[in-house]
């Protein structure tokens, strides 16, 4: 069973969200417990003596609102005989509020105050701390009085209850801003690695001298990963360039034993024999110079640069295996799509693609049959056959060094690589697809751009 991959990004923000919901909840709760202000202690607990107040609200038959003495009341006035609470309904102090706490306020001329905390100065109460705070009732607005009432454990369920719908608000406002701004933060951060992972996907075999930024911009977190990385590259670089001066090496010091063995076959009495080795001594010398040009294309040293004329050039290949075809009861036709196609390109690489192409035309096409070599722009030439075609399965492989689809199809398995290399070293590609009726139509699309004097015929 494989775990799922989950984003860095997820994995950063998440519990960047997740943390900042606790820091703010605690910081919430610290800021009001702890990071008090004179008068808090007696505010908080006003919550308290707020809700006992209203339960004990009641209306008299004859229209009076009185504040009842409920044993929730009795209980709380028992348990702090030092509070004393007064109900104000305008400046009409209800019944069943304390007399000397009433008396106060008559003394104060009922002060206009809706909530606030103070202490009071003068009167009979000089030096009390006074907290009144407005509160809906179903029968209007009230303002409840009380003195000398600290914040006490008893008080703060009511505290949390209250202050619940406070939280809430503040932290959904936080969860949202934190839930937009931090991915936002994050990504930026992460700009560095996305570039540096398109820049990697730029390295291949024609730029394996390119490496990975590692100077300014980079997070320093990223700058060992990058260099262990580039040194991995220039050890692959390194063992890739001997690998290949070796087979480039080996492929040229072949030429020499193979142009002396081509030489004393002409001492062989047997012309039978002799026709066969040279036969043999072809071929051989056709997979050694293959070896070289493909290693020629991988090292990235054709300049793609000269100009020449597409439609020229497949004229001269067409006309040079037109004669081979007849040999072989087949035909081959040029059908350019425009008079003449100039590009920038190299000359060697794109005839060396045609030719390999027509040459394996020639092979699938059925006797009889006609090879046509299509120019047309911007800078593409098809190849078509009427032969068996390629299945679907195969036409990635057929591009690979060294494979052929059975033991009976001549060559080395080389002619499609060194295609597929040379569109690579034009900027370009080499693709199959069916041709109608039956067979293979190869596509070998070079992406330089095109001459402006362009003619279309």
């Amino acid at each position: 069973m494989t775990l799922a991959r989950s984003s860095l990004v997820g994995r950063l923000v998440v519990p960047l969200i997740v943390i900042q919901a606790i820091l703010s909840l605690v910081a919430t709760i610290v800021s009001l417990l702890v990071w008090q202000q004179p008068g808090d202690a007696y505010a908080f607990a006003q919550m308290h003596i707020e809700n006992l107040s209203v339960e004990a609200l009641a209306m008299q038959p004859d229209g009076r609102l009185v504040l009842t003495d409920t044993p929730a009341l009795a209980e709380f006035r028992a348990a702090r005989p030092q509070v004393r609470l007064a109900v104000m309904q305008g400046r009409q102090v209800l019944d069943g509020s304390s007399p000397e706490l009433a008396a106060a306020l008559r003394e104060l001329g009922f002060p206009g105050f809706a909530s606030a905390t103070l202490r009071l100065t003068q009167g009979t109460l000089s030096g009390a701390m006074v907290t009144a705070t407005l509160v809906p009732t179903r029968w209007g607005d009230v303002i409840v009085v009380s003195t000398d009432n600290p914040l006490q454990a008893a008080d703060m369920p009511a505290l949390i209850h209250h202050m619940s719908g406070y939280l809430v608000r503040v932290m959904t406002l936080v969860l949202l801003s934190t839930a937009l701004i931090v991915p936002l933060v994050v990504r930026q951060a992460l700009r560095p690695l996305r570039a540096a992972s398109r820049q990697a996907a730029r390295i291949d075999l024609r730029s394996r001298d390119f490496r990975l930024p590692d100077g300014r911009g980079v997070p320093s977190e990223l700058v060992p990963l990058i260099r262990a990385i580039n040194t991995a590259l220039d050890r692959l670089d390194e063992g890739f360039g001997r690998q290949q001066r070796y087979a480039a090496e080996a492929a040229h010091e072949m030429r020499t034993p193979l142009a002396l063995l081509a030489a004393r076959i002409g001492t062989v009495s047997d012309p039978q024999a002799a026709q066969g080795l040279r036969r043999d001594v072809e071929r051989m010398r056709t997979l050694v110079d293959q070896l070289l040009f493909v290693a020629w294309l991988e090292r990235g040293e054709i300049l793609p640069d000269a100009p020449l004329d597409l439609v020229a050039l497949a004229r001269s290949v067409v006309a040079d295996h037109a004669p081979l075809a007849i040999a072989q009861g087949r035909e081959i036709a040029l059908a350019p799509r425009v008079d003449r196609l100039p590009i920038r390109g190299n000359q060697r690489a794109v005839e060396s693609a045609l030719v390999n192409l027509v040459q394996n035309a020639m092979r699938a096409e059925p006797p009889g049959g006609t090879i046509e070599v299509v120019v047309r722009g911007p800078a593409e030439i098809l190849v078509v056959d009427h032969g068996a075609g390629i299945p679907a399965a195969e036409r990635d492989r057929v591009f690979e060094p060294f494979w052929r689809r059975d033991e009976r199809h001549p060559g080395a398995g080389l002619g499609l690589t060194i295609v597929k290399e040379a569109a690579a070293a034009h900027g370009g590609s080499v693709s199959v697809h069916d041709t109608p009726g039956g067979g293979a139509t190869f596509r070998l699309t070079l992406a330089v751009d095109a001459h402006p004097d362009r003619h279309a015929g």
